[in-house]
């Protein structure tokens, strides 16, 4: 091309950019005696894509002058990588913000689940009125309300919804979000309403229902549901499965949890995951089936998760069964084999049950590995909360929810099985894993 103009090292310039060839595309800015906003937003935009943000920030600063798609690709960037805090100094500094500046920094407080701050700037965005928002907007401001809770809020944001409605473009996104921030909320006849209203139906959008149902008392409508997908509905995925084995759990369903399980396994071929046992040891522990439970935790090979160790122990202490917390006591030493609070812990469940011998074998355990000699720990309470006691005497964090959690068995174990408070505290709230979005 013997003439090139600024139009032409631009198109040249987003090629490279839009190829991932970012040195082809510097090469080439550098070349160029002219430039415009265009040619810098490019390389801004390529930069921020390919999470160079150091390099995008570089050309930021350079530009001599920027526009709102400059300091968007910045904003993007920033999101991009997870850093909040340089996302929102962008944002903060913008001189002018437009549909898409808030998209983003509303979308990223929904990512890193800061429900109360992405509700707390969609609020500033309304009173400003300088923007409208659209289906993105919606989107995230309704998975906030979902996890929060906020019907009021929810019902508010499905008000503007229909206001916009004719200039919206309705998606399944929002379709999905709007039901389940109703299902979430306990809402289930609205929910099924636009459920049914959908002309496409996503396996979120079947999985938001099922759960929806389950945790609120309507477990055998979560089983027909699911059934239901089976029938006309896409393909179940894991998380589907977590769904109808948490529904199953939370009414009691035995039978129908372990025919689900087997489907899932044998029909699906879907390897089962931790949350998936996790449920299964949920259902049989209500149901005082713990010896099952054992058996299901011995195939978990390796495959630990918060979750599951919260069933065991929920399910440990509404039959007392030491056998579950000798099992997870054995499983955190596998897992943590230099630190010494599982092997302490441990000990002290063997103490409870005046199992001396279990408990002299631990502690020679300990000394083998140099374990008792290095950290310089003991446990100390006997009835309220568990401390770590350093040789300091300070107390050690407890960063790993699983040892306070094992410590409690330990606990649990001396208190008199007759107690009739021992039972009411087994009461648990499966943390559901999110659907995919």
């Amino acid at each position: 091309m013997p003439d090139r103009d600024i139009v032409s090292y631009n198109s040249m310039v987003a090629g490279y950019v839009a190829g991932g060839d970012m040195d082809g595309a510097r090469s080439l800015f550098d070349e160029m005696v002219r430039r415009d906003v265009v040619t810098w937003n490019s390389m801004i935009s390529g930069y921020a894509r390919h999470g160079d943000m150091e390099g995008a920030r570089k050309m930021f600063d350079a530009m001599p002058e920027r526009d709102v798609v400059s300091w968007n690709s910045m904003l993007d960037g920033y999101a991009q990588a997870g850093d909040v805090e340089m996302a929102r100094l962008v944002f903060d500094g913008m001189p002018k913000r437009s549909i898409v500046s808030w998209n983003v920094i509303l979308a990223l407080y929904a990512k890193q689940r800061d429900w109360r701050q992405c509700l707390g700037l969609f609020d500033v965005m309304m009173e400003e009125g300088d923007t409208l928002p659209n289906e993105k907007t919606f989107v995230s401001v309704l998975t906030a309300c979902a996890n929060l809770g906020d019907l009021e809020k929810g019902r508010w944001v499905h008000g503007l919804v229909r206001e916009r409605w004719d200039k919206l473009v309705p998606d399944i996104l929002l379709l999905t979000a709007l039901l389940t921030m109703y299902a979430k909320c306990g809402v289930m006849e609205t929910a099924r309403e636009i459920f049914n209203s959908m002309s496409e139906k996503s396996v979120p959008s079947w999985n938001s229902m099922i759960i929806g149902y389950g945790l609120h008392g309507q477990s055998e409508k979560a089983l027909e549901l699911f059934l239901e997908m089976e029938r006309d509905g896409p393909s179940p995925n894991e998380t589907t499965f977590i769904c109808v084995l948490s529904s199953c759990a939370h009414g009691g369903l035995v039978l129908e949890g372990w025919w689900c399980f087997d489907r899932m396994v044998r029909f699906y071929g879907i390897e089962p995951k931790s949350e998936h046992f996790g449920c299964m040891m949920d259902l049989l522990g209500r149901a005082g089936l713990l010896e099952q439970s054992e058996d299901l935790i011995e195939n978990l090979q390796g495959k630990v998760s918060s979750a599951l160790w919260g069933i065991l122990m929920s399910s440990s202490q509404t039959q007392n069964n030491t056998k579950l917390g000798e099992f997870v006591g054995k499983k955190l030493i596998e897992m943590k084999p230099t630190e010494v609070g599982p092997y302490i812990l441990l000990s002290n469940i063997y103490a409870a049950e005046g199992r001396w011998d279990d408990v002299e074998k631990v502690r020679k355990v300990m000394e083998e590995k140099g374990v008792e000699k290095n950290a310089g720990l003991s446990l100390v309470g006997s009835t309220g909360d568990l401390h770590f006691i350093t040789e300091g005497g300070g107390s050690a964090p407890q960063n790993d929810v699983m040892l306070p959690m094992l410590g409690e068995m330990g606990l649990h174990m001396k208190q008199p099985s007759e107690d009739p408070n021992l039972r009411k505290r087994s009461s648990t709230n499966y943390p559901i894993a999110k659907g995919e979005k």
